[in-house]
């Protein structure tokens, strides 16, 4: 059920209809909670809800989500994993837009140095 509310959610979010994207996004984070706190699943889906309030610029519902997608995916995988890679860009992205250029910065220096180490 995970995939399927992720990919309804995305789809609805390519469709400019982000409040039934908000409603998958939410369902998906709900069943990946089920497999417990370090199901990595989880820090997709706070990511994926989090890009979803971005794109509405509901910056205050976005940056929890992103912070704990972060700190998920840092405890599962590792703080150097390329998984955070996407999550921590699309943070940067959050910030930029809210006119947080210094921390943007920041983040998108984290996100290349973890990339260039693969």
């Amino acid at each position: 059920m995970w995939e399927r509310y992720n990919t309804l959610g995305q789809q609805a979010m390519s469709q400019g209809k982000p409040v039934d994207a908000e409603a998958q996004f939410k369902l998906a984070l709900q069943e990946a909670e089920k497999g417990g706190a370090n199901d990595p699943r989880i820090a997709t889906s706070l990511n994926n809800l989090a890009n979803c309030y971005r794109q509405q610029g509901k910056y205050e519902l976005a940056e929890p989500n992103y912070k704990r997608a972060i700190e998920v995916c840092s405890r599962v995988k590792g703080p150097l994993s390329p998984e955070m890679v996407p999550i921590l860009e699309n943070y940067a992205k959050m910030l930029r837009a809210a006119g947080r250029e210094a921390e943007a910065q920041k983040t998108e220096a984290k996100a290349r140095a973890i990339f260039a180490k693969r």
